[in-house]
């Protein structure tokens, strides 16, 4: 299992009870997760997946997460 550093932005905040936005949450996954095993796991799914971002870049539901990373998950924005 590795630990990952979770923030979270927008309204998805409001899906973890006590969340704090300075801290963020502590995870526990499998080794070997992937984005979308996390999106999963939180709970963040289709249609509004949000954008998942760690160590600076944009990253794909099928990347792999290494335990180091602080994952920040921002809320998809849409409207016209």
């Amino acid at each position: 299992m590795m630990k990952l550093k979770i923030k979270v932005f927008g309204t998805l905040a409001d899906r973890f009870p006590n969340y704090d936005p300075e801290n963020g949450i502590d995870v526990e996954i499998s080794d070997g997760a992937r984005v979308k095993d996390l999106l999963d796991h939180l709970k963040i799914s289709e249609p509004e997946p949000g954008i998942v971002v760690a160590e600076g870049r944009v990253r794909g539901n099928d990347e792999e997460l290494q335990s180091t990373w602080t994952v920040d998950i921002f809320q998809s924005i849409s409207g016209g």
